[in-house]
């Protein structure tokens, strides 16, 4: 089968002719996408760091002599540990989407394939992260106001 790019006047493909018509809307597109991804990429580094010093302050604190936390019996501090574990680890891997926009070289090709797919996974990894770091809030809400939760 005998595939052959078809030519205008001008000895142009298709595709180069809808890139060179429409170079100023891929620009735009490239500054939209930067820009966005940079503010994102700002929140969820926050996201992260504030998971992590959650991690390491944990609600009323650690047995001096042991180091072990005190209320790390409560099913509650089980649930606060583990959705902080998940919100650290999606901010994180949020992160390492946005960077892997923002190192893109942005050709118009990856436009349609890539780019949109990696933002639209970055911002679902931050809004789980959030939406992780809201139920670790509730828990040590619960942990801390709460004398005897079996």
């Amino acid at each position: 089968m005998l595939v052959s790019n078809h030519l205008n006047n001008n000895n142009m493909t298709a595709e180069e002719l809808f890139a060179a018509y429409n170079e100023q809307l891929h620009q735009d597109a490239k500054e939209w996408l930067v820009r966005t991804t940079e503010k994102r990429t700002i929140l969820s580094v926050f996201i992260a760091t504030v998971a992590f010093t959650a991690a390491y302050t944990v609600p009323r604190g650690s047995n001096e002599d042991t180091g072990i936390p005190i209320l790390h019996s409560k099913p509650f501090f089980l649930v606060f540990i583990l959705v902080d574990v998940i919100s650290l680890t999606l901010a994180l891997a949020s992160v390492g989407i946005f960077f892997s926009i923002l190192t893109s070289s942005f050709p118009l090709e990856d436009f349609k394939t890539y780019l949109f797919k990696k933002l639209k996974q970055g911002v679902i990894c931050l809004v789980v992260s959030v939406t992780a770091m809201e139920v670790a809030f509730g828990a040590t809400i619960v942990l801390i106001t709460t004398k005897n939760i079996v």
